[in-house]
């Protein structure tokens, strides 16, 4: 693996977290606090402060509307501007999440048309982003198991190899999937990650409890050679039952995935 990363949205969770302590410079200090190596986000001015830490910025997420028509997914608005703003502080891929069809509350099962179009549009992209140096991975985002098999199978189907997936394992485990075998069965179309762990829906304060066995899924991962990055996504809702502060859960979690991965990590 390339090291160990996080995204920022589960640290604006925490419960009692005053505003001062919500600032890109708070929180990029208390990822560096916690030992990890990069963020996954695309904020302005985040180049800057994560390199005074030693962090790299690995990639950004965006959202699309991509089982639509090409013109109607708007690549040259937030999605290319991501890209670029991305590619010009040296990221490594753009994280798209394929919006529902219908509204996020009322989601809809895509046409099987709608899926192909998606997975053309997916890998579009993907050669749009190219020449700015940019991969392009596909966030499973659905919270049933009919929907998140679909936006699975849009892309090992349906989307060009330049596509992978990042496989996160709060939404597989939220959509009745279980993800240690989905790793095995993505295998190489699997380039990153979003770790959650869970019990059911309702996530867990760090990695090390919830429904997914941590060292099963690093084995996992191992066995399908991943060599990406390992990004969680620690985030608490009011049902989380917390004992700790956040930088001391992100520290634990970070001190488990190098543990589990071993020597090399």
């Amino acid at each position: 693996m390339k090291g160990t990363a996080t995204g920022l949205y589960g640290w604006t969770s925490e419960p009692g977290r005053p505003p001062e302590k919500k600032t890109l410079e708070a929180m990029l200090g208390e990822v560096a606090e916690a030992g990890y190596d990069g963020v996954e986000n695309w904020t302005e001015g985040i180049a800057e402060v994560a390199a005074g830490l030693g962090l790299q910025v690995i990639g950004g997420y965006v959202g699309a509307p991509m089982h639509l028509a090409w013109q109607d997914v708007d690549p040259e608005g937030q999605v290319m501007d991501t890209a670029r703003g991305l590619a010009e502080i040296g990221a490594e891929y753009l994280n798209v999440n394929c919006n529902p069809k219908g509204a996020w509350n009322h989601r809809e099962r895509k046409t099987e048309d709608e899926l192909k179009l998606q997975g053309e549009n997916l890998t579009r992209l993907a050669e749009e982003i190219a020449p700015l140096g940019l991969g392009l991975v596909m966030h499973n985002h659905a919270n049933r198991n009919d929907l998140h098999l679909d936006d699975l199978r849009a892309v090992t189907d349906f989307a060009g190899p330049a596509v992978g997936v990042c496989l996160d394992t709060g939404w597989a485990l939220t959509s009745e999937d279980e993800p240690v075998a989905r790793i095995r069965a993505l295998g190489p179309r699997l380039t990153a990650l979003h770790l959650r762990n869970q019990f059911g829906e309702r996530p867990t304060e760090w990695l090390g409890e919830g429904d997914t066995d941590m060292a099963e899924c690093i084995a996992a991962l191992k066995e399908i050679g991943y060599d990406g990055w390992l990004t969680t996504e620690i985030y608490y809702r009011a049902d989380t039952s917390l004992t700790r502060s956040m930088v001391e859960n992100q520290t634990r979690t970070v001190q488990l995935l190098n543990e589990l991965w071993g020597e090399d990590a």
